[in-house]
């Protein structure tokens, strides 16, 4: 744990700015009640789903946010941001990011399925596929484009990497989703299971409900990986050689853009979790504590849906 707050301290003694800071408090605010005023994402862009102009849509969504952050940076700390190697990242990384939430191709493998069994399938894979077009394609951009670095795979590399203190956090943070599981918006959301059809399908099946839940949490934490990957590794790691240790704060509010489906409890939270996160990813030059983190806090919130349901 000392670590950890030794990140957090000397993160914020080489890059706090108040005038910058509030900056892009009132620019993430901004985009917060423009949101959720008119639930954009939910209600405009996701109507757009299963076309081309849903990816480029959530490309541009997602894209505007790490743009406009780079550009309070640029303006305020005078740093040369935008590069020809800055853009050429922004572009790959979030046309990925953006055919990740917008593919909806591994349906037509399914489509076949008894509507019971094909709920639940596209709800398993909607969470896993995030592996094959988030993760593998970045691993590829890493290989092609950033060869001449030390071969840390945008923080997936183990070496020297020590768990324990990111369990210790975990359990701390334990105790704040308690509290939060009984906010209205967050008990209508969580457990995400009870979404997904499993119940019928484990019925359906002849077997036990537990196991279906059991498949359903291991693919829904599956995609926590590719979360971190991106926004933890990637944002970050790829740009710090032109925004140095400020990556953090772009990666921030892509990161809120992200949770724009979710309550707007989550959705504000993930500001602060995101933003600790991402430093000590920059730090430590490793993901796998966000990982244990990200997909431990996952858990424990689908765990107080599930205790919240027999209250």
């Amino acid at each position: 744990m000392r670590q950890i707050f030794e990140y957090l301290k000397e993160y914020q003694r080489k890059h706090f700015d108040l005038k910058l800071y509030l900056l892009i408090s009132l620019f993430l605010t901004i985009c917060f009640v423009f949101n959720y005023t008119y639930d954009f994402e939910d209600s405009v862009i996701d109507s757009y789903r299963g076309t081309f102009l849903h990816w480029l849509y959530m490309f541009l969504w997602m894209i505007f946010p790490f743009l406009g952050v780079s550009l309070l940076i640029a303006r305020v700390k005078q740093i040369p941001v935008f590069t020809g190697s800055f853009w050429l990242m922004l572009v790959i990384g979030f046309a990925i990011l953006a055919l990740d939430r917008s593919f909806i191709g591994h349906l037509q493998i399914i489509k076949g399925l008894r509507p019971i069994d094909y709920r639940f399938a596209a709800r398993c894979l909607n969470w896993s596929s995030s592996i094959f077009l988030n993760v593998i394609p970045l691993m590829l951009v890493y290989a092609i484009f950033e060869s001449e670095r030390p071969r840390n795979y945008y923080g997936l590399a183990l070496k020297r990497f020590d768990p324990k203190p990111y369990f210790l956090l975990l359990a701390g943070a334990m105790v704040f989703i308690g509290i939060g599981s009984f906010f209205s918006d967050i008990q209508s959301y969580y457990p995400r299971f009870q979404y997904s059809g499993g119940d019928n399908f484990a019925e359906a099946h002849g077997i036990p409900v537990w196991m279906s839940v059991l498949l359903y949490e291991i693919t829904y934490g599956s995609d926590f990986v590719s979360v971190e990957v991106f926004f933890r590794g990637f944002l970050i790691h790829a740009f710090v050689k032109t925004l140095g240790g400020y990556a953090v704060l772009p990666m921030v509010a892509s990161y809120a853009f992200l949770h724009f489906g979710k309550p707007l409890t989550e959705a504000i939270s993930s500001v602060f979790g995101g933003y600790i996160l991402g430093i000590i990813s920059y730090n430590s030059k490793n993901v796998w504590g966000g990982i244990i983190i990200h997909m431990g806090v996952a858990w424990t919130m689908e765990l107080f849906g599930y205790l919240q349901s027999f209250i």
